[in-house]
């Protein structure tokens, strides 16, 4: 059927609006990554929060195994709990690259191009009996250049799993080595230029 140049063509709006959603479908097809939630500081516990004036300049997942052993970690009473064996927690940027996380006291995280940082203060908000911890870690200036130079603060955003749940560390299990999974997301801000 041949419309006339000047006849008007029905629900010109209709037509218009299809081609710009399936223009939007196209581009979300390309890669295009709606922001990250969490980034949003609101949403974070009060303790964890970033103080304004830094930015997120690196974010980076982990996802594994983590090894555990049943140990007493005090007599008279015995007390027993499980402690962390895993060297530490690799974790991946968007880059490809390796950040590795020593957690304990003296946190630290090392990424592959020879940069490092050390926790000076760590504030944890405890998950439930089966998750990780969320943290925030203020860190102290890198001695040496690359991904984490200037680094100041990195939050432990989100995790899932990474605990033993069962069994009970006890007498009965003592020595047992349990594996868990684990998956996190850390991001990493440094001073706002």
């Amino acid at each position: 059927m041949k419309i006339p140049p000047n006849a008007s063509r029905p629900f010109p709006g209709l037509l218009r609006s299809t081609l710009l959603l399936a223009a939007v479908a196209a581009l979300g097809g390309c890669g295009l990554r709606q922001a990250n939630p969490y980034l949003a500081q609101q949403a974070m516990p009060e303790t964890l929060r970033v103080p304004a004036g830094y930015t997120a300049v690196l974010e980076a997942q982990g996802r594994g195994e983590l090894l555990y052993e049943c140990q007493a970690v005090k007599r008279a009473p015995y007390e027993y709990a499980w402690l962390l064996l895993s060297r530490g927690i690799r974790l991946a940027d968007g880059a490809g690259s390796t950040v590795t996380y020593y957690p304990g006291a003296r946190a630290r995280w090392e990424h592959s191009d020879g940069s490092k940082v050390s926790a000076q203060e760590l504030v944890e908000v405890p998950g439930d009996r089966q998750n990780l911890p969320l943290q925030r870690a203020m860190v102290g200036p890198s001695d040496t250049p690359g991904a984490l130079a200037n680094i100041r603060y990195i939050q432990g955003r989100r995790t899932v799993a990474g605990v033993v749940a069962n069994p009970s560390c006890t007498s009965a299990t003592l020595g047992m080595r349990v594996s868990v999974p684990y998956e996190a997301d850390y991001v990493f801000w440094r001073p706002a230029a």
